[in-house]
């Protein structure tokens, strides 16, 4: 049972991070945008801003962060040496996100065409990053979520739990 509540609190800790740190770069981006245009909001479609930040959200970022963290609890397991190290966490997570990527773009990301290799490769380090740093932030912040805490035999102190 422990495990399930640390796994859902690291996935709800991870989604609002994400939401919040996608929320304030589409602020600055929207505020960099009335300050080349002078302020005015009329030339800012607000509606469609918002939707395509929505459906970036909805079809990319939260089922990357959502695979990602379902293939790492799966990897933690299998290799807990990457699951016992922040620089081990931070490369697998990436790199779970990173390999649900290419499903992600096909079947998901409808409202995204890359023209050519260089808008693929950007567009997966942008979404993998995000899904990455996103889950990977928590587990740095949170001494419940420390590096460790999702293999098959946590880190224990001196004194054995019975």
């Amino acid at each position: 049972m422990r495990f399930v509540g640390r796994a859902l609190v690291w996935l709800a800790f991870s989604a609002g991070l994400l939401l919040a740190g996608f929320s304030a770069l589409g602020g600055a981006l929207l505020a960099q945008a009335l300050i080349v245009r002078g302020g005015s909001l009329a030339a800012v479609r607000l509606d469609a801003l918002g939707e395509v930040f929505s459906a970036v959200v909805t079809q990319a970022l939260l089922p990357a962060v959502l695979l990602a963290f379902a293939s790492w609890l799966v990897v933690a397991r299998l290799a807990p040496r990457l699951e016992g190290s922040r620089a081990g966490l931070a490369l697998g997570l990436f790199g779970c996100a990173a390999a649900w990527f290419p499903g992600i773009a096909h079947y998901s990301f409808t409202v995204w065409s890359p023209r050519h290799a260089g808008d693929y490769a950007v567009t997966l380090l942008l979404v993998a990053g995000g899904a990455a740093l996103a889950l990977w932030l928590p587990r740095l912040l949170s001494p419940v979520l420390g590096p460790g805490c999702f293999t098959a035999t946590p880190k224990r102190g001196i004194v054995q739990a019975r």
